[in-house]
């Protein structure tokens, strides 16, 4: 999906990709990320958001979890990260990082909010139902805190990913606020949804979803029951793009992952865009047969969208040979990749994808690397997974 993007925009990682390893810096199965690029990406955005007066909180989920990548999105201000689930708080917090939202798309448990309280302290705690609300306002009485939440509204109609559905019905929420501003513990302070943004069918910009009215009619429901309202949180392709268009609807709060790595959808096509494409995948050729080259895989994802990939000895070689990629069925685990055979293909031969990621869902390992257009490209940090 991005090969031809980072091949414009930053060879110099798909060189240094290669470059470690041949060397045997780094094995097959390994994402790199070119640490510079990043700290570029998170900058700009940075910039972007401070020009429009909005908060962003980045996500780690994508570049797998990453205490080390958090940190240096912090150095760039971005100071605060969303949490997909509890996992990645306890990760990130563990690193030093500060958590802004946890719950953003899975609660944590009602055995895990004292946890929350006391080791996460999130700014904002996101919250689904009455249920978990009614869990948390307990666990926070008994500590004597009292918890910021944002609510996650839905209606029929909206943009909601399989397997990512919930949040407290539009139509319902009027009739529950008295309910929640009851508990003592919690404090409402403001509303979101998600995906509030899609790439559109011709692929040149994003379209606002239904998503954003159900979370603006809410807030305004907020305020009409005398809310102060603080957030008004919609994430989904938040990027130096697209904070102008959020910040017209009045949002407040943006959460970007793929910006970080310059792979939200718009990059695979825009070469105009601030950020740079900033992570490729590294494999190798396996084994071989008369029509296929089989690489190593353990990282792959099958909302890729892989067309084409990169392969070679050299890192010359690497920026000028692509295969045809054949994808693998998700209801396989991706024990190898599959190319369709090119000549000179070698076993051993590195080689490179470029794809949308979602690195905490994979079994592959993490480098991260500086000076990646110098002739010695230098690795700084590996993360490696665990059994």
């Amino acid at each position: 999906m991005f090969v031809d993007m980072t091949l414009q925009r930053n060879e110099g990682l798909i060189r240094a990709a290669a470059i470690l390893h041949q060397r045997g810096e780094i094995p097959a199965n390994t994402y790199v990320i070119d640490a510079d690029g990043l700290m570029h990406n998170a900058r700009a955005l940075s910039d972007m958001a401070e020009q429009y007066d909005m908060k962003l909180y980045y996500m780690t989920k994508q570049i797998g979890r990453s205490g080390y990548a958090g940190k240096l999105i912090e150095q760039c201000g971005i100071r605060q990260a969303v949490a997909v689930d509890i996992d990645e708080a306890y990760a990130l917090a563990e690193a030093g990082c500060r958590i802004g939202n946890i719950g953003h798309i899975v609660q944590p448990s009602k055995s895990q909010w004292a946890d929350v309280l006391r080791q996460i302290k999130p700014e904002v705690v996101t919250l689904f139902s009455l249920e978990r609300a009614v869990q948390l306002s307990e666990a926070a009485v008994a500590l004597g805190q009292v918890q910021d939440v944002i609510l996650r509204v839905i209606r029929p109609g909206d943009a909601i990913f399989p397997g990512q559905f919930g949040g407290f019905l539009l139509h319902e929420l009027e009739r529950l606020l008295p309910e929640l501003r009851k508990l003592r513990g919690i404090r409402i302070v403001g509303a979101t949804s998600f995906p509030v943004l899609q790439i559109n069918a011709e692929n040149t910009d994003f379209d606002i979803t239904p998503n954003l009215e159900t979370l603006l009619t809410a807030v305004e429901t907020l305020r009409m029951h005398g809310i102060e309202i603080q957030q008004v949180n919609a994430p989904s392709a938040t990027s130096c793009h697209t904070i102008p268009l959020l910040k017209r609807h009045g949002v407040t709060h943006g959460e970007p992952g793929h910006a970080l790595t310059g792979t939200t959808p718009l990059h695979a096509y825009n070469d105009r865009l601030a950020e740079i494409p900033s992570i490729v995948y590294v494999s190798e050729i396996s084994h071989m047969d008369d029509e296929y080259a089989y690489t190593i895989a353990g990282g792959f994802y099958p909302r890729s969208h892989m067309h084409q990939a990169l392969y070679g000895s050299t890192s010359r070689d690497v920026t000028s040979q692509k295969a045809k990629v054949s994808q693998y069925s998700a209801e396989n685990i991706d024990y190898y990749g599959c190319l369709e055979r090119e000549q000179p293909m070698e076993v051993g031969d590195t080689v490179i994808y470029a794809f949308r990621t979602q690195i905490f869902v994979t079994r592959a390992h993490v480098a991260f690397v500086r000076g990646v257009n110098s002739h010695k490209p230098e690795l700084v940090h590996f993360q490696k997974r665990g059994m």
